[in-house]
């Protein structure tokens, strides 16, 4: 996305997707020019093979510990530690190997760099896991919606009116892969429908880099509920996430386990849009004190499909301005954390 950043800002598009040598990049900036450094990073966000995510994982370790950079911040959001992986669809022998290895870089980032993560339930994780260390809870409440209200140039409005229909408009969004079970969501919408429910279902979102064998399976769910898919609009822009909530009555997320904090929930947590998502831990947290987020087990989502239906109001004003401020606190922590 094309946009301006804040005259204090920079940011290093430093890594490409699985280009190891793209890291290289890194040696042309000047960190002596800047007060703080964050990295923004997730263990298997860099590649599909091992090198492309090592070389990135152990950047900001090699800066603060053999370049003795004390600027340096992490912002992680899940771990080996706190995530099951062989439930996340990591179960090959060689998973095993790379997981062995990432717990040693892990450990070696969490006690000597302030590192950041996104709920409570990881930190305490992490203490039970290793001991002493550097890791911090970040309050990201409403922090993955700022991107897009940022693109549509509504950061500074007050409201925002949601834009729904007469029929309720359900969606499914998100980087789908075998982990998030969408057949379980639209098997219970079938039942819905069959039942005499009215409503219309958008899909959204591409297939996860790391599944790449999934996207024969997804499209052949696509094709199986066809009847009760009225669009899919395959992988959106930023931008457009924002049209999406505004027009949604209802999110479903029908994951089998979490990958971590859910970035989807938070979208749906800023956009006021009730959720039916299933019963963990990691939702548990993010959930709380927000009545329109409904947690619940698998052989129970065809109920409670049909309550939050019969709940859905026809329109909503999305609250902007305090929201982004309560982000901005959020934020604030980190630059004030200081590093020893």
């Amino acid at each position: 996305e094309k946009f301006e950043l804040p005259q204090k800002v920079k940011l290093y598009a430093f890594y490409r997707y699985d280009d190891s040598v793209s890291i290289l990049r890194l040696l042309k900036i000047n960190w002596h020019n800047y007060d703080e450094v964050i990295f923004n990073m997730l263990p298997t966000g860099f590649g599909n093979r091992t090198l492309p995510n090592a070389l990135a994982l152990i950047a900001p370790i090699t800066l603060r510990i053999i370049f003795r950079q004390s600027n340096i911040k992490v912002i992680y959001h899940n771990s080996i530690f706190t995530n099951d992986i062989q439930t996340l669809g990591y179960n090959s022998a060689f998973d095993r190997i790379r997981s062995f290895f990432l717990r040693i870089v892990e450990r070696t980032l969490f006690k000597n760099i302030d590192t950041f993560v996104p709920i409570n339930l990881y930190k305490q994780k992490i203490d039970n896991s290793i001991g002493n260390n550097k890791v911090h809870v970040l309050n990201v409440r409403y922090l993955d919606a700022i991107a897009t209200f940022y693109l549509n140039k509504v950061m500074n409005a007050e409201l925002v009116e949601s834009k729904k229909t007469d029929i309720p408009t359900i969606i499914m969004h998100g980087s789908w892969g075998p982990q998030k079970n969408i057949e379980l969501g639209l098997m219970a919408l079938r039942e819905f429908a069959m039942g005499g429910g009215k409503f219309r279902l958008v899909i959204s979102g591409g297939i996860n880099h790391h599944f790449p064998e999934y996207k024969r399976k997804f499209q052949e769910l696509l094709h199986s509920y066809s009847d009760v898919i009225n669009e899919y609009l395959g992988p959106v822009t930023e931008k457009d996430v924002m049209k999406i909530f505004l027009a949604a009555s209802l999110l479903i997320l029908p994951y089998n386990t979490p990958g971590g904090h859910s970035a989807v929930l938070e979208q749906a947590i800023f956009f006021e849009v009730p959720t039916i998502a299933m019963d963990f831990p990691e939702y548990r947290e993010q959930a709380m004190g927000h009545k329109n987020i409904v947690l619940t087990e698998s052989d129970k989502l065809n109920g409670e499909l049909i309550n939050q239906c019969l709940k859905i109001k026809p329109e909503n004003t999305i609250r902007v301005r305090s929201n982004v401020q309560e982000c901005q606190k959020n934020i604030e922590y980190i630059l004030k954390t200081r590093a020893d």
